[in-house]
């Protein structure tokens, strides 16, 4: 993040770009006695409260592995170097966007929208919405680096479709894993239904080459199916990574670019709350 920002468990499959720096492990001094030493968020980079919060939790709980998007917490290694995958909402921190002005072909706002640690989401219309979200992720020993991500959904008649771009920040080279966009069907009374889904295959980002898209800045990537349905829908987007020099695995909170409905007329999909709420 060019800058940066209760304990409840949430579900893996729960909120698109991260910024924050990362005081370099040089720059951080001997610790008091009985104090363990900790690699901070740059202060001029965490004035995002939701992200700060969770930065600040992952320094209480000492895990071998952990990312924070946002305020929400997601651990994949625990305090004893155990894999795990358990994430918690450290602080509510999901904020409106208004629409954004109309760009020249080519160019984007992606590195000055939302830059303040935390996670923001933006109607464009009523068949297009954005979401971003700010992360830094990091080990026992304070964080590591940190990144942004931002999710573009624009419905093509009744088939969602997506477009995603990886942003680096700081810390070393973050190598995407498995990434994927989800498909999901709203569920009052149990766990929500898939409606398919579209991997995502983002390439290394780093210093030299900090933007990764998929498909690329003006493509886009389908949805596995039609939605036909007069139900509620929404969309969850996840995915993990590793970071050059480091062994564990990383893993970016889940975000939505909001709810939709209305598949089943002739209009198609449209959108009817952005940013999404549980």
């Amino acid at each position: 993040m060019k800058s940066a920002r209760i304990l409840l468990p949430v579900l893996a499959a729960c909120v698109a770009m991260v910024t924050v720096s990362v005081v370099p492990a040089a720059s951080v001094g001997p610790a008091p006695d009985g104090v363990l030493p900790w690699r901070s968020l740059a202060p001029a980079d965490s004035g995002g409260e939701g992200l700060q919060a969770c930065v600040d939790e992952a320094r209480k709980m000492r895990p071998d592995a952990w990312t924070c998007m946002g305020g929400v917490l997601t651990i994949t290694a625990d305090e004893q170097g155990r894999a795990t995958d358990a994430s918690y909402v450290i602080a509510p921190d999901s904020t409106a966007s208004p629409t954004p002005r109309l760009a020249a072909p080519g160019r984007d706002d992606y590195d000055s929208w939302c830059e303040n640690g935390t996670v923001c989401s933006r109607k464009i219309n009523d068949y297009t919405a954005e979401v971003k979200g700010n992360g830094a992720y990091g080990d026992s020993n304070g964080a590591i680096g940190s990144f942004d991500v931002v999710y573009r959904q624009s419905f093509d008649g009744k088939r969602p479709r997506w477009r995603t771009v990886l942003d680096w920040d700081s810390g070393p080279e973050i190598n995407p894993g498995v990434w994927t966009n989800n498909c999901r069907i709203n569920v009052s009374a149990g766990p929500d239904d898939y409606c398919g889904k579209s991997e995502v295959n983002l390439t290394s980002i780093n210093a030299a080459s900090p933007r990764a898209w998929w498909p690329s800045n003006n493509r886009w990537a389908y949805n596995e199916q039609h939605l036909t349905g007069s139900g509620k829908y929404h969309d969850d987007h996840e995915g993990e990574f590793t970071a050059f020099g480091h062994r564990q695995l990383f893993k970016a909170g889940v975000l939505h670019t909001g709810r939709w409905h209305k598949c089943n007329s002739s209009t198609g999909c449209q959108y009817y709350q952005v940013p999404w709420k549980p």
